[in-house]
């Protein structure tokens, strides 16, 4: 296992330097090339993943359209707090019904709920692997004093690489923010539940955190995610959109 993991940072690290190869002479480039190259490993990665994207997106609908039915079974095995206390078995045996008619209802319609979360799982060990090959410069020396614009240094963290860092750490959140505003727009009935909505807040300002403690390179790799992932939205929605008008 160990082996798989050291090829799979390898590979990244070797992809990197053909980027950077390859945009390194470009005038316009040639002093950010570094950056430049995980910025196109970000999109090459999402660009394979793009299947697992479009899955998703056709997912969600699927379960949009279902949600009046799912909302009838909570109905039909509805629970609360007076009933967890007083009749716990009572309880136990409602929300068991309420998930195995709900669980039905997806396979007979074949949709996977978990479906959703696939790109994000795919796109986790990229992440984990590009963090270890940025923090360990010994792999590619470079990336430590590599700049990208106002960053000094693809492996310092935002504290240490400038103010080009900074900017990227406000982009991070900013980028999250829209993201997720554009998904749950495109489910305005989602979008009313309390969860979704302190959803919205609650996850830049976690990746704001988080991300202070990043190599600077990550972070570029996140952001450049954030907009890929802001223009597929764009895409997908626009053309369900348009197919939703056409059958009406």
């Amino acid at each position: 296992m160990t082996a798989v993991w050291n090829g799979l940072i390898e590979g990244l690290g070797e992809i990197l330097r053909i980027f950077h190869g390859v945009l390194d002479p470009l005038p316009l480039v040639g002093v950010a090339a570094w950056g430049w190259a995980i910025v196109l490993l970000t999109f090459t990665v999402r660009l394979i993943l793009l299947p697992l994207a479009v899955k998703q997106t056709n997912s969600m609908r699927a379960m949009q359209r279902l949600q009046p039915q799912a909302k009838k079974i909570q109905a039909k095995y509805k629970t609360d707090r007076a009933m967890m206390r007083s009749n716990p078995e009572k309880y136990r045996e409602r929300r068991q019904k309420q998930q195995q008619e709900t669980m039905e209802l997806y396979r007979e319609h074949g949709v996977n709920p978990a479906a959703g979360c696939l790109p994000l799982v795919a796109q986790m060990p990229i992440f984990i692997a590009l963090f270890q090959l940025l923090r360990d410069n010994s792999r590619i020396p470079e990336l430590e004093t590599a700049g990208f614009y106002l960053v000094d240094g693809l492996s310092a963290t935002a504290g240490q690489a400038g103010v080009g860092a900074w900017i990227l750490v406000i982009l991070l959140g900013a980028t999250a923010f829209l993201s997720q505003r554009q998904m749950m727009a495109s489910n305005p009935a989602a979008s009313q539940t309390q969860q979704q909505r302190m959803l919205l807040y609650a996850m830049p300002v976690m990746f704001l955190v988080f991300s202070i403690n990043f190599p600077v390179g990550l972070l570029l790799y996140w952001v450049s995610t954030n907009l890929w992932t802001m223009l597929q939205q764009y895409v997908m929605f626009r053309n369900i959109g348009a197919q939703s008008a056409q059958r009406t």
